[in-house]
């Protein structure tokens, strides 16, 4: 974790993202690369491609907001660097990823409900979507160092889940936090105690750092209820998910438990793609 991106609106749960990087950053003597976005009235778009008054005026704002908030970061000691877009956050997180070699993603979010969840969906859950490296997802002012250790790893204890174990491991080991991995049984999806056993043990084998860590089997009636649920009843600081790559039409018509789960939860959510 050397380079941090934290998309910020300067709203209240942006501010607890960037409050989290801080903290992320400061562990692990990473940078942060603060990103805002101009949303241009959609005329200065589309009628000319000279720069309007009206776009300077924007921009100018802009920048001077991120200056501010850049400044107070580094008054608390951690190095950032800023960037200032007019295309939409999707496409700049996407242009940095590659340029600036970004390696975790670090956002707030007021998640979607109803009919904006269906049609446009929250901004985390379209970072989420698109990202290909690690994202945190912040619902409330949260002091990660101290109250996240406790973390739910749902799966199904298959060999694909290998790589996102490995750095869920490394994560939990920053924060000093142990991990409830948990095999979420659903009517639609059922298995009995003794086969769900087998792919535990199967599993732990192989991977015996998983022993350090506790392994509970939880039944509900669909897999995001039953790891919401399961990260109420016990207590748990962060739920971290793994979005399968596919394609947009196969997103369209089957959705995604981990964007279900970035939208829904309250606590915390960390994204590793599979």
């Amino acid at each position: 974790m050397k380079n941090i991106l934290v998309p910020t609106d300067f709203s209240e749960h942006s501010i607890y993202a960037v409050d989290v990087a801080v903290d992320l950053a400061k562990k692990n003597g990473a940078t942060i690369f603060l990103l805002h976005c101009v949303e241009l009235p959609r005329r200065f778009v589309t009628e000319s491609t000279s720069v309007l008054p009206e776009e300077l005026f924007f921009m100018r704002e802009a920048s001077n907001n991120v200056k501010k908030l850049s400044l107070e970061l580094q008054a608390k000691g951690v190095e950032v660097k800023t960037v200032v877009e007019t295309s939409t956050l999707t496409n700049s997180v996407k242009t940095l990823l590659e340029k600036e070699s970004i390696d975790f993603i670090v956002m707030g979010s007021t998640g979607a409900t109803g009919s904006k969840e269906l049609f446009l969906g929250s901004n985390a859950e379209k970072i989420v979507r698109t990202s290909s490296v690690p994202v945190l997802v912040i619902k409330d002012k949260t002091n990660i160092n101290n109250e996240v250790k406790k973390i739910v790893f749902a799966c199904d204890f298959s060999q694909k889940y290998i790589d996102a174990f490995q750095k869920a491991i490394s994560f939990a080991q920053v924060l000093g936090a142990k991990i409830d991995f948990v095999y979420i049984n659903t009517p639609y999806h059922f298995n009995s105690s003794r086969e769900i056993k087998v792919l535990i043990d199967s599993f732990s084998t192989e991977h015996k750092e998983i022993l350090s860590h506790n392994i509970h089997m939880y039944s509900d009636f669909s897999i995001e209820e039953g790891i919401i649920h399961f990260a109420e009843d016990h207590q748990s600081d962060l739920i971290c998910m793994f979005p399968a790559r596919q394609s947009v039409l196969m997103h369209l018509f089957n959705g995604s438990i981990s964007e279900d789960i970035v939208n829904h939860s309250q606590k915390p959510v960390l994204t590793i793609k599979l």
